[in-house]
């Protein structure tokens, strides 16, 4: 059943994570809705990858975290507490990993991989016939051969599509893409990332997407959030495919990207 577009999902207020004295997200504040599909940009060391760590309750345990507010899945979660997360990670979140070398286990078939997958997650498509059908409608090109197959006879962008695939499929209601398509060459990685905006958009989701690749993200995203030194620095919203930064280090890393040296 579609979901209400104009549901939030997840809203953040005043996030901290430190560890040591050292601030990794300072202050932090972030919203996503149902069907949106929202990049998180910035340098190396901005804080992208903490975020998402956070948002999938897998921080570091020597992290210290905080917040003003968390709401998540119509709940307020108490101050520090990620005891829910164990419930709703891998069913209401979902993670597409930057390689098939995180997701997939090497020595299995992608069909033995599959039916596992949804008979924990969605057991309504644990069968052969509904998994090559989604096979096919992820773009592989022989459906039947990639199911009989290991990870290493497919190639990256055929097994970077079958994650993309189980994560959509999942049921999540929120979905995270950490650098999907950075092994890949543009054109597949272009592609992939097509096929995933149109998917989580089409089944309500809503779609976090971590990037340092600024034009992915301007292609992808409804909603861009600027990142520098674990701090937001502006969110900005598509404009009929364009987009206005104001602060002077967002125009540069636009400009840069409209100009590449």
């Amino acid at each position: 059943m579609e979901r209400d577009s104009s549901e939030t999902i997840l809203s953040i207020q005043d996030l901290n994570v430190k560890i040591g004295s050292s601030y990794i997200l300072k202050s932090f504040d972030f919203q996503i809705s149902k069907k949106e599909v929202h990049a998180l940009v910035g340098e190396s060391g901005s804080g992208k990858s903490t975020f998402a760590n956070t948002v999938l309750g897998l921080l570091d345990k020597k992290a210290s975290v905080s917040w003003k507010k968390f709401h998540i899945f119509s709940q307020d979660v108490p101050n520090g507490d990620f005891s829910l997360w164990e419930n709703w990670r891998g069913k209401r979140i979902s993670l597409i990993p930057q390689t098939a070398a995180i997701g997939l286990h090497p020595f299995l078939s992608i069909g033995s991989q599959i039916l596992e997958y949804f008979s924990l997650i969605q057991p309504e498509f644990a069968n052969e016939e509904t998994c090559i059908r989604l096979l096919k409608e992820f773009g592989l090109s022989d459906p039947i051969a990639a199911w009989k197959s290991k990870p290493h006879q497919l190639s990256g962008g055929e097994r970077q599509r079958i994650l993309v695939l189980l994560s959509v499929y999942s049921g999540a209601e929120l979905i995270l893409a950490d650098e999907p398509t950075s092994a890949l060459d543009p054109n597949t990685g272009k592609a992939i990332l097509e096929l995933l905006k149109s998917r989580v958009k089409e089944l309500g989701a809503g779609l976090l997407f971590i990037s340092h690749d600024l034009s992915s993200a301007r292609e992808l995203a409804d909603t861009i959030t600027v990142m520098r030194s674990g701090e937001k620095l502006e969110t900005l919203k598509n404009q009929n495919g364009s987009w206005e930064p104001h602060l002077e280090y967002s125009r540069k890393l636009f400009t840069l990207d409209e100009n590449p040296a």
